[in-house]
């Protein structure tokens, strides 16, 4: 049989218990999302350089991503769950013009700043700001 002294005594031990563990639980799931979210935009960028990488390959202007039908406005299409969205900066061709290049090949490349919200993700990522560089490349033979 169980004394009532030394109940009262162990009352609050899960309570402490689970506020020690609580802390770590929290940086772990926040870490996670932070994972997903930067893994979701990467999957943007890849996707939208591969558009992009596409399009030139048939020999359509580079453009503006306000000009429709322009290889920076498909690639910045491509890319709807980037928020802000893409813009010209963001988005190298290389080479710019296509016209007279057939064999060649073209390369798209897009950088996007992402914002790092986790605690301790700049250590993981080894950045000094609050963003993270994210950038991705695809390269076709111009057709």
């Amino acid at each position: 049989m169980m004394h009532p002294k030394r109940l009262s005594v162990e009352e609050g031990a899960s309570a402490v218990e689970f506020a020690l563990v609580s802390f770590v639980l929290i940086l772990f799931v926040a870490g996670i999302i932070q994972f997903g979210h930067i893994f979701f935009q990467w999957l943007e960028l890849t996707h939208s350089a591969r558009e992009g990488a596409r399009w030139a390959a048939l020999r359509n202007d580079a453009g503006s991503v306000s000009t429709p039908g322009t290889v920076r406005h498909k690639v910045a299409e491509a890319a709807p769950g980037l928020r802000p969205g893409l813009t010209d900066v963001q988005i190298v061709i290389d080479p710019e013009v296509t016209t007279g290049l057939t064999g060649q090949p073209v390369r798209v490349t897009v950088s996007y700043e992402t914002p790092l919200f986790a605690p301790l993700m700049q250590n993981i990522f080894n950045v000094s700001g609050t963003t993270f560089t994210l950038t991705s490349s695809a390269t076709q033979r111009i057709e």
